[in-house]
């Protein structure tokens, strides 16, 4: 969705307590948000998503822009962006500006690192399925050193022993993100896992898909593209959810 809010400018910049740019990506703030933590972390999603799925920044603008409190988050969005009210932080595209906002709170570094995630994404791929855009953010926006041991991963681990296996059908049937609620949150987070860590060839099915979103073809569901490869990664997926390994192999993507 397109809003009408203005591109962050130089003329508002004594509004900005933070003004600081690496390429196309500017970062503007209302306070010290600790700038080289800020950048390791977009870095290290930028870095996440080309090793893992092929997606890489492209050279049209990024935006984040960081308020130094929920009521001038709200005073700043809230009349053109309603969804704000309901957000810690959200992305929107500008025009041919990437926007991602978002305010201090203790959990900025990974409100930044999901909507960052989102910004990539929709710079390289013209659209995607709802649950790959969310799920992928909610893979990323834990840094990946914490994902073994998340909370949301051990409770995994308990609801496949219970029998649980996330639906893709289902979530490929999420109308839209206002109506997405908790629980389809995490299992397109899951069902990521899943893709990305259960083998090479399921990796490789998702980096694929996209591959066809990329060049702007319609791949269709991702569960009929499975079901036509024969993989039989989603047979496995009760199997991988028990025990849920996630690799950290990703090393540097020079």
């Amino acid at each position: 969705m397109l809003f009408s809010l203005p591109l962050v400018a130089h003329a508002q910049e004594s509004r900005w307590v933070i003004e600081d740019k690496r390429g196309s990506i500017e970062v503007y703030a209302e306070f010290d948000p600790g700038i080289q933590d800020l950048w390791k972390h977009v870095d290290d999603v930028a870095r996440e998503l080309k090793v893992l799925v092929a997606v890489e920044p492209t050279d049209k603008p990024i935006q984040i822009i960081l308020f130094r409190d929920q009521g001038s988050y709200l005073r700043y969005l809230a009349s053109s962006v309603p969804q704000s009210r309901q957000r810690r932080a959200i992305f929107y595209r500008n025009g041919d500006v990437y926007q991602v906002f978002a305010f201090r709170s203790r959990t900025l570094t990974m409100d930044l690192r999901h909507e960052v995630t989102h910004a990539i994404l929709h710079q390289h791929l013209p659209f995607l399925p709802l649950w790959i855009d969310e799920g992928l953010a909610e893979y990323l926006e834990e840094p990946e050193a914490q994902r073994s041991d998340s909370s949301r991963t051990k409770s995994a681990r308990w609801r496949a022993r219970m029998g649980w296996v996330p639906s893709l059908q289902s979530l490929e049937n999420i109308p839209n993100a206002e109506s997405m609620n908790t629980d389809e949150y995490r299992d397109s987070w899951a069902m990521t896992c899943l893709l990305l860590n259960e083998s090479d060839a399921s990796r490789q099915a998702l980096c694929d898909y996209l591959a066809v979103i990329h060049r702007g073809e319609a791949p269709g569901p991702f569960s009929q593209t499975q079901a036509a490869a024969d993989s039989g990664v989603l047979s496995r997926a009760n199997s991988y959810f028990r025990k849920m390994p996630i690799r950290l192999d990703l090393g540097s993507s020079d």
